[in-house]
């Protein structure tokens, strides 16, 4: 093989083991380009609102109480990743008079169950949820004065496979179902009754605001 021709060819084998090269380079660096799903989700915090609701309790009819809805929600998620709600607690303080006719019926505790309302907003499309199996713990009645009880559970993921923003608020009405119960545990003469409250109007019921990306 001639000079010039041995160097001509190895000129073309040059170029195209460059050319491999920067081919595979390429195919690699595509391959480790993050995708969505690699995005952090970032949390905002504890939210704290105080809303008031209008309940109807037996013995002593309709009465105002004060919900202290406490919730940690993620400021940001990529797409197709839950949206975890955690920390969850709604706490309600009930006045004196309805603690007075708890201990008439010689209620020493009361515990139940509780379904809040929430109001999801999913890029305008508005979604009402109700939170069922949420539960009110065993409390204890006071010799005297109000008294606060707490709604706790889960509250369930949600996963949203589109970008943009997704609301949550507190709806204006939650259910309880309520027992209270003698020392002994027995049932006082009230069984278990319902408890339906609604928020009243002119309140600011929004909780957070969700960006997915």
């Amino acid at each position: 093989m001639s000079r010039a021709l041995f160097a001509k060819t190895r000129r073309i084998a040059l170029v195209v083991a460059s050319a491999s090269v920067l081919a595979l380079t390429g195919a690699v660096t595509a391959a480790a380009a993050p995708t969505a799903t690699d995005d952090p989700v970032r949390t905002t915090g504890e939210v704290n609102k105080s809303l008031n609701f209008s309940c109807e309790f037996p013995l002593v009819g309709q009465r105002s109480v004060t919900a202290q809805i406490t919730a940690t929600f993620p400021d940001s998620v990529p797409a197709g990743t839950p949206i975890d709600v955690t920390g969850f607690n709604v706490a309600v303080e009930i006045d004196a008079e309805i603690t007075d006719a708890m201990r008439l019926v010689g209620a020493a505790t009361v515990e139940g169950t509780a379904a809040p309302n929430v109001d999801v907003d999913i890029n305008g499309t508005p979604l009402g949820v109700r939170l069922n199996g949420m539960r009110i713990p065993s409390t204890p009645v006071p010799e005297s004065g109000s008294m606060t009880v707490n709604i706790v559970g889960e509250v369930p993921s949600l996963t949203v496979q589109s970008a943009g923003q997704v609301s949550f608020a507190v709806g204006d009405e939650f259910s309880g179902r309520v027992t209270p119960r003698r020392a002994d545990g027995s049932e006082t003469s009230l069984g278990t009754f319902d408890l339906p409250c609604t928020m009243d109007a002119g309140q600011d019921p929004s909780l957070a605001t969700v960006t997915v990306s």
